[in-house]
């Protein structure tokens, strides 16, 4: 029997909120550089890795059952002093649910680019043709920490003779649950998303919802900060509701009040009014599975236009019809950002596919 597409419902509100933030590459460089230097290994890798030129690739691979599987993201990573196409594959997965199957996901994934990579080649049977190096990361922000570390060789049948053939396979687990705050690294925005997704599942966020905003601190009011809050309170609210609690415009403003001080109060009806404004527009665009992710897609595209719009006043036809071209909405929220930060258009013209 034909399965049926996977319903988009079903994502959940940690996996939505993952792969729109790490969308943003400053933040992957920063989580990279957080993790990989706590390891020998991992600091000669990271000494390697031209992080300033991280690029998003497009998650979308289709199986042999016809039907579109989605990793959560796939970066390519040029090397320092890496020639032509040399580099490094990132695959990121995040996972809220402790599962057995998570080394045969990440292969699965893996196999997929590389099989993309492969066919594109002009070459791929010149002796000077090499698939990019594999990076993955499964960051976990489930209840508890993982006890017993999933692997492949686990998932594959125990048969006398055929261990040598089961892939030499690994990955890097950064399991939030086992962390404690101060490991979550110094960076103040990467600080603040990994201890909301520890927080959001261990129960503790509305208890600390007063500090959560604190290393925000000491980054300037601008539309990237404004832009930043509208989207953890967004999630946040998703988040405390899920337990049955609320955030209001008091709430808020405790919320936000380390950064806007006395302006809280005054800033959290701003915020209140953006995140239900938010959640009618997503309404109005939701149908059933894929009515919603083209109304998803579409809200992107018009608030990058939105914000270019703001900025600039005048958005040149180019951009503005490659903008409409777009169809991923983990790119788009990239974009977004950077529509946010970008000090011209011509700037914002070379984030462009």
């Amino acid at each position: 029997m034909k399965k049926s597409p996977p319903d988009s419902k079903s994502v959940n509100i940690h996996d939505e909120f993952v792969r729109a933030v790490f969308a943003h590459l400053e933040l992957v460089a920063e989580f990279l550089t957080l993790y990989l230097s706590k390891t020998r290994d991992g600091l000669k890798l990271l000494k390697q890795l031209d992080l300033k030129h991280i690029k998003l690739e497009n998650t979308k691979f289709f199986g042999h059952e016809g039907l579109e599987r989605i990793a959560d993201l796939i970066f390519w990573i040029p090397l320092k002093r890496g020639k032509g196409m040399t580099g490094v594959v990132f695959v990121f997965e995040h996972k809220s649910t402790r599962k057995r199957s998570w080394p045969f996901q990440l292969l699965k994934y893996l196999i997929a680019f590389w099989n993309k990579f492969f066919s594109e080649a002009k070459n791929p049977e010149s002796r000077y043709f090499v698939l990019p190096a594999p990076l993955l990361i499964v960051l976990h922000n489930g209840s508890k920490p993982v006890i017993d570390k999933p692997t492949l060789e686990k998932y594959v049948a125990k048969v006398f003779g055929t261990k040598r053939f089961i892939p030499k396979f690994d990955y890097l687990l950064v399991d939030l649950p086992a962390l404690s705050i101060a490991e979550l690294g110094t960076a103040p925005l990467l600080r603040v998303i990994l201890e909301l997704l520890k927080r959001a599942t261990d129960g503790t966020l509305y208890d600390v919802r007063k500090q959560i905003l604190q290393p925000l601190a000491v980054i300037r009011d601008d539309e990237a900060t404004r832009y930043w809050i509208q989207r953890i309170l967004r999630y946040m609210d998703k988040a405390i509701k899920s337990k049955k609690q609320e955030l209001t415009s008091e709430s808020i403003a405790e919320v936000i009040r380390p950064v806007y001080n006395e302006r809280s109060t005054e800033m959290s009806l701003t915020f209140l009014e953006r995140l239900e404004a938010r959640g009618e527009a997503r309404g109005e665009a939701r149908g059933e599975a894929r009515g919603e992710a083209r109304g998803k897609t579409e809200f992107g595209r018009n608030a990058v236009l939105s914000v270019l719009r703001e900025r600039f006043t005048e958005v040149p036809a180019k951009i503005e019809a490659a903008v409409q071209q777009m169809n991923d909405p983990i790119a788009l929220e990239s974009l977004n950002i950077h529509a946010a930060t970008c000090r011209t258009l011509k700037e914002f013209a070379k984030a462009l596919p």
